[in-house]
């Protein structure tokens, strides 16, 4: 089951348009990036709940089982009701023995066979994958006795208060015994799954366990991690599916062109139909999706410019992120780790939605 009903706040102005779901990576959409890391581990009976722009996701998805080779099932809440809500509402998809719960927003590489082999040998209702963080002041976390068994839970705990740095990664491996212990939505409207269920579960001793993943694993729900996450991507520092021809610069989709007197270096996607004008400079970890039109001399750095946007001539772009459909008048130098809401034309008087440090 996967989740994928949230709002997104943090990505704004990014997800004005479009779901954080769909906030695309290299190519495909964080939620598609999940869906093909199921396949892989042989997860292709899927179910996700929608909410936020519940159409677009639909749409994204409308041929799943062809075009990915799952089944996958969408169900809309109405109203937000929390993650045990969530996997609530897909309940009557949810029929094996073991489910694996996973975020529809998050990136990852993680093994989930392993996940799945280690719940199977503990015997344990519930395995829960975790990772290790330097900053738990943004998650919760998780403490574990020296068999792995979870002995309590801290809800983004300052650093120098946290009893452990492992982050709950929202990947879990639930018997279906534990589908029975949640609440019905009459009982309970909203149900949490770390605040509600796993207490429940605590204090029936009914066991529990936590793995590190050791895998690569974010939340992209700040711009800054998206931002961070795109470069992780570029880097090779997370394993996801990739159908572009690779270069020596790094990947190119189809139909990309590219003037010859350009130059371009470091680690770079080019999305399906981009064009590149003379003596244009790329430079860094810089990701251009689909349909993008770069003018000649521009200059373009450590940068994410979403699809059909359009760079004028004589444009310097550096360290920004750039929504689908914009336009950058000739000449412009744009601010440093600025963020452009889509569907903007950006002049010489024009201020960037927010500014990301």
């Amino acid at each position: 089951m996967i989740l994928a009903a949230g709002v997104g706040s943090r990505l704004d102005p990014l997800t004005s348009q479009l779901p954080k779901p769909l906030c695309p990576i290299l190519g495909k959409s964080v939620m598609e990036h999940i869906v093909l890391l199921c396949k892989k581990h042989g997860f292709i009976n899927l179910a996700a709940n929608t909410h936020v722009m519940a159409d677009k996701i639909s749409e994204h998805f409308k041929d799943a089982d062809k075009k990915l080779n799952v089944q996958l099932n969408l169900v809309y809440e109405k109203e937000l009701t929390g993650v045990g809500g969530g996997i609530r509402s897909c309940k009557k998809f949810l029929t094996d023995e073991v489910i694996l719960v996973i975020m529809g927003d998050a990136l990852t590489d993680c093994d989930l066979s392993y996940l799945y082999e280690a719940h199977i040998k503990s015997k344990c209702e519930v395995t829960i994958g975790m990772k290790e963080i330097p900053d738990t002041s943004q998650f919760g976390v998780i403490v574990t006795d020296k068999n792995n068994r979870v002995i309590s839970f801290q809800e983004k705990p300052k650093p120098e208060e946290a009893k452990s740095h492992f982050a709950n990664t929202g990947i879990y491996f639930f018997n279906q015994s534990v589908l029975r212990e949640m609440p019905s939505e009459t009982e309970s409207p909203k149900f949490d799954i770390a605040t509600d269920l796993f207490q429940k579960l605590m204090s029936k001793n009914i066991p529990m366990q936590a793995i590190n993943i050791n895998a690569y694993w974010a939340d992209i729900g700040t711009l800054k991690q998206y931002h961070q996450s795109i470069k992780d991507t570029l880097e090779g520092k997370v394993k996801i599916n990739m159908e572009a021809e690779k270069t020596s610069y790094g990947y190119k989709e189809k139909r990309v062109l590219i003037d010859p007197s350009s130059k371009i270096e470091g680690k770079v996607y080019l999305g399906e139909n981009v064009k590149i004008g003379s003596n244009v400079v790329i430079t860094g970890t810089v990701y251009i999706e689909k349909n993008c039109v770069i003018e000649a001399n521009s200059y373009i750095n450590n940068s994410t410019i979403w699809s059909n946007s359009h760079i004028g001539k004589n444009v310097k772009v550096i360290n920004s992120i750039l929504g689908n459909n914009c336009r950058v008048n000739e000449g412009i130098e744009m601010i440093s780790n600025s963020v452009w809401a889509p569907e903007t034309l950006i002049t010489g008087a024009t201020k960037p939605a927010t500014i990301f440090s």
